[in-house]
């Protein structure tokens, strides 16, 4: 009898076993669809500081493995760092720090790591203004050495 209610413990333990595992499983996965599917939602609604982007940071960290949708305008490039591309033009990509580029008026955006905007660059030089900031500077430093007497 001894040995019956020894092989019933054991038998008792696999299946406890075999279920915990089971359900350790299950869980995984049901958190990792969760996550995976509801990710947007749950970082619209996370707390943050003012004047941050969260969402931006997180998509272009995890783009290769969040579901992306699929339009006719939006395309991905998952090489390297992974961007974000609007009809070919308008570029969201993430590097040493977060990029919004508009190819068509040559226009830089940049975020920092929490997604709070960093400072705007652009390559057009507007001649007639360079020109115009060219002479108030002239004339601000020739009034500034002009000697008092």
């Amino acid at each position: 009898m001894n040995k019956l209610s020894m092989k019933k413990k054991l038998l008792v333990a696999l299946i406890l076993t075999f279920i915990s595992l089971l359900l350790w499983g299950i869980g995984k996965l049901y958190i990792a669809y969760n996550l995976s599917h509801y990710a947007g939602y749950y970082v619209q609604h996370m707390p943050r500081k003012e004047g941050t982007n969260p969402e931006l940071v997180i998509i272009l960290t995890h783009l290769d493995s969040i579901e992306r949708p699929s339009t006719n305008k939006l395309s991905y490039d998952l090489d390297g760092n992974g961007a974000v591309l609007l009809d070919k033009s308008l570029v969201l990509a993430y590097g040493t720090d977060f990029l919004l580029w508009n190819s068509t008026k040559n226009e830089n955006y940049h975020f920092d790591m929490t997604g709070k905007f960093s400072y705007y660059y652009t390559n057009d030089i507007d001649t007639k203004n360079m020109i115009h900031n060219i002479k108030k500077r002239r004339n601000y430093f020739s009034i500034k050495s002009c000697p008092l007497s």
